[in-house]
């Protein structure tokens, strides 16, 4: 796996090919991305989530809590946002709350990432207008997906901790300060009786 150093192929090192091809190379990089949260608490790079895992966990999460928890959601438009909420950080990286990243400043990258990644499909415009959304949280389906995209950190964390990892309680903590809706708070107060201690 390459490190949040290495760039996402682009243009195939110089040759032309259909643009969803292209886009696909790009997000691909998604997948050798490390998160670098839990790079920073020591998690092993051979045992460290990447973006890519972590978005298909937050886009199922979504999906099943949106079905068993919030059926009057567009559970279809869930899952969209869930899938395209970290597509910038093949560009731009994975910043956390330690690195001197302003929030402006990350936000700008990750749209500018988001632009040129999305906007050479044919609904890139489509794409983009749904990763605004999401950043802005301006639907409650858009809220719903930032909540869970940190619930999902704490379920890793959850199993980082039975797997040896030590006292995650900052990621906890974390998700705690987002959690709006009784439901996701629930469930995660059962998290939380599952660690390990």
């Amino acid at each position: 796996m390459q490190t949040k150093n290495t760039p996402p192929v682009t243009h195939l090192q110089g040759r032309r090919t259909l643009p969803l091809l292209e886009a696909w190379f790009e997000l691909n990089h998604l997948k050798q991305l490390f998160r670098q949260g839990w790079l920073r608490v020591g998690i092993p790079q051979e045992r460290c989530e990447s973006v890519a895992e972590h978005s298909f966990g937050v886009a199922l999460l979504s999906l099943f809590l949106a079905d068993s928890h919030f059926p009057e959601v567009d559970a279809s438009k869930v899952v969209r946002l869930a899938l395209l909420h970290d597509v910038g950080e093949a560009y731009a990286g994975d910043f956390t709350p330690h690195d001197a990243v302003s929030p402006e400043e990350k936000y700008q990258r990750e749209r500018q990432a988001v632009e040129r990644i999305l906007g050479k499909l044919p609904r890139g415009g489509e794409y983009l207008a749904l990763w605004e959304e999401y950043e802005q949280g301006a639907s409650f389906e858009a809220r719903l997906v930032r909540q869970v995209d940190r619930l999902e950190m704490g379920l890793q964390a959850t199993i980082y901790e039975h797997q040896g990892a030590g006292d995650l309680s900052e990621f906890f903590a974390s998700v705690r300060k987002v959690l709006e809706t009784p439901e996701l708070k629930a469930l995660l107060s059962e998290l939380e009786a599952l660690r390990p201690g």
